[in-house]
């Protein structure tokens, strides 16, 4: 991942932990990383502005956005 530099602390962490245990919702996502709620839909905002994750569900029971990584982005 050499574009990873361009990412903030918060968007490669949330990055491990999809890869690792995604898709997620930006709560689950602050709770494996131990970040706020805040921070982590921050980081979402910024990987998928940079086009290394998306949105694969916003009509949840619970109406939060669940996420995913692209493919090339788990590599």
């Amino acid at each position: 991942m050499s574009d990873d530099a361009s990412l903030s602390c918060h968007a490669k962490l949330a990055r491990v932990v999809l890869a690792n245990r995604g898709p997620l919702s930006p709560s689950e996502i602050a709770d494996e990383a131990r970040i706020s709620e805040a921070d982590a839909a921050t980081a979402m905002d910024e990987l998928v502005e940079a086009g290394r994750a998306e949105c694969v569900c916003g009509v949840c029971e619970t109406r939060e956005q669940v996420y995913a990584l692209l493919e090339e982005a788990k590599a």
